[in-house]
């Protein structure tokens, strides 16, 4: 198989790949079939091959500019549509071999496109984080969590053999006598196994043994899970804080309150909510700071924060070319110099003589 994005792409042109049925995925739907009859050609394929080259065209003008950051953008685009490309011939397993980039555990499936997380620690209340491939190829690895047990029977308890062939996939395989002892050495809770009852077989919860099982890796070879900054709790939870909607809903503000709790712990609170004040209202979406929208717009109108342009570094003004500083805003944010010249021009028309 080959190995770089380039290959698998000239690979997909291969007339195989190009008839109609290759791919696991309907190229067209059943109405289409019916009305203009099968196509020549795998119109997915056709498709993705047609973007791919789009990609890959994106990540040599990056890699063109030289600098760490685009170097480091276009190998993350070259991989992703590698990633990308497998999935297409029916291999999901590349994603299975990158720690998460919050918990660091090994328990990303490639799910409609995104990796998902099934660490269940990692999924706090019941959102489960998720990142696109090129994302995930551009995070950078983390300490692991400390090993989590479970109080009582979850979902995701699994017998031995289970648990081992699903760390065969990960590139970090164990044993079953490696996996017992494990379990044993950080005294995880075991159920008996569901699938065996006769027998004295034993199932453990997945999600205590991938925690486990990175703790244990990264004590092995720390160089693949090298210590990094604290994530901030929103890694891969866009969902959660950029939720879509009405925000005035019960719905909606359920879905607030759960990423506000998610704020309180956080690091990176003060600095996320700072940068969020600076932002345009236009900008002003989802749970920034442990704050909605409209409490980030309420605040800025009771601390009288102009709206200051970041990305230029200008000072803002009015339409008028008043700057807008804390002392020339009113409470409704609009500009103080303009109301006195309107008032102005106001009274000098009520004192001007009528013809």
């Amino acid at each position: 198989m080959p190995e770089t994005a380039e290959q698998l792409l000239a690979l997909l042109e291969a007339p195989h790949w190009m008839t109609p049925g290759s791919t696991s995925r309907k190229a067209e739907t059943r109405t289409a079939r019916r009305t203009e009859g099968q196509p020549a050609v795998n119109l997915t394929v056709l498709d993705h091959v047609t973007a791919g080259r789009q990609v890959l065209a994106e990540a040599d003008r990056r890699a063109a500019k030289g600098t760490a950051y685009a170097m480091r953008q276009a190998e993350a685009l070259r991989r992703a549509q590698a990633v990308k490309t497998r999935a297409l011939m029916g291999e999901t397993g590349d994603v299975r071999k990158v720690p998460c980039p919050y918990c660091a555990t090994y328990g990303l499936l490639l799910v409609k496109g995104r990796a998902v997380c099934i660490n269940r620690y990692c999924a706090p209340t019941g959102v489960q984080r998720s990142w696109a491939v090129v994302d995930l190829m551009m995070a950078k690895p983390t300490t692991p969590k400390p090993v989590s047990r479970s109080g009582q029977r979850p979902r995701d308890d699994r017998d031995i053999a289970t648990i081992v062939r699903f760390l065969a996939q990960t590139g970090r395989p164990m044993s079953h006598s490696a996996v017992y002892h494990l379990a044993r050495r950080n005294a995880l809770p075991s159920w008996p196994a569901r699938t065996n009852r006769t027998s004295q077989a034993r199932a453990y919860s997945l999600s205590d043994v991938l925690t486990a099982h990175a703790v244990a890796v990264h004590r092995r070879n720390a160089s693949d899970c090298a210590a990094d900054a604290a994530k901030p709790a929103c890694t891969g939870l866009a969902d959660a804080f950029f939720y879509a909607g009405g925000r005035d809903t019960v719905a909606g503000r359920m879905h607030a309150d759960d990423a506000k709790a998610l704020c309180h712990g956080c690091p990176f609170k003060d600095p996320c909510l700072s940068a969020a004040l600076g932002e345009t209202d236009e900008l002003q979406h989802g749970v920034r700071g442990g704050l909605t929208a409209r409490e980030r717009r309420d605040l800025k109108t009771a601390q009288k924060i102009p709206t200051a342009t970041v990305r230029t570094g200008e000072q803002p003004t009015c339409r008028r070319g008043h700057l807008r500083t804390a002392e020339n805003t009113g409470r409704d944010r609009s500009c103080l110099t303009c109301g006195r010249e309107k008032r102005a021009e106001q009274k000098r028309a009520e004192q001007a003589p009528t013809p």
